[in-house]
């Protein structure tokens, strides 16, 4: 496989910078690259204007609508390059639509993980069988923790876990023969959690309640975007009750916001 030409976070002109270097229908949300092991995925704000439900989520995960306009969608064309790209020696590249025309921005590599087939409007509003994928970060997703699992590791071991992963490091766990491996996200994510200890990071207060398991329940915010240059790591994470959560991505104040806990976890580190 050839280099990564992209950088995460970085924009790019999806004509000059994209397809004529490398190929690949220009005006489709999926294009496959003819002379290139590649497969571009773009998504914004206009897919919803044709019945798309796109959603990258703060784990890291993806949830990408398949392509077709009118009527149900079917596995052929773009939506198999997606599924069948690990078969095929293809690569998934997203990126992420921005307000300057054909200006897009690089999200990053995944990889497809599964796809369910939801009731979703075409665009002219009729209910179709839609196809919708589950994508996941490409590479270092991995994480063996021996045979503990995650509630017997302790923040900072949940801190030096995931940075390996990041750093490509795969160092395996000490101790033991038997092998449990977790998701890199789970593993930042409970590093979150357990660095918040109950509290919320943003106003302070305690969780607002106790989940199914009589943990304190607060959900994890990824400080900086994968389209902005942000990273599944622990420096990019923070615990916020749902509250602070909603403000941070709705509320009128939510840039300003999300830059004092940028700053709060940088006067930690």
């Amino acid at each position: 496989m050839p280099a990564n030409p992209f950088d995460v976070g970085e924009t790019y002109d999806r004509v000059e910078d994209i397809h004529q270097q490398f190929g690949g229908n220009r005006y489709s949300g999926i294009a496959p690259c003819a002379d290139y092991p590649y497969v571009f995925i773009f998504f914004g704000e206009s897919g919803e204007w044709h019945g798309y439900d796109d959603e990258l989520l703060d784990d890291g995960r993806f949830f990408y609508t398949g392509e077709g306009r009118d009527g149900d969608m079917t596995m052929d064309g773009g939506n198999a390059a997606i599924r069948d790209h690990a078969a095929n020696g293809d690569e998934l590249h997203v990126f992420e639509s921005r307000e300057g025309a054909w200006e897009v921005s690089y999200v990053g590599q995944y990889e497809y993980k599964d796809h369910k087939h939801p009731r979703l409007p075409d665009r002219n509003g009729n209910m179709r069988d839609a196809i919708r994928f589950e994508l996941v970060p490409a590479g270092g997703q991995d994480i063996d923790v021996g045979a503990r699992s995650l509630d017997n590791l302790s923040t900072e071991e949940l801190y030096e876990r995931a940075e390996q992963s990041v750093s490509g490091e795969r160092r395996p766990a000490e101790g033991s023969s038997s092998r449990t491996v977790y998701q890199r996200s789970e593993v930042v994510k409970e590093y979150a959690l357990d660095a918040a200890d109950g509290v919320c990071q943003g106003c302070g207060d305690d969780a607002p309640f106790h989940d199914e398991n009589g943990e304190p329940f607060l959900e994890v915010h990824h400080l900086r975007r994968r389209s902005d240059g942000g990273a599944d790591h622990p420096d990019n994470v923070i615990a916020l009750c749902p509250n602070c959560h909603r403000r941070v991505h709705h509320g009128e104040d939510g840039d300003e916001f999300n830059q004092d806990l940028i700053e709060k976890v940088e006067s930690r580190t």
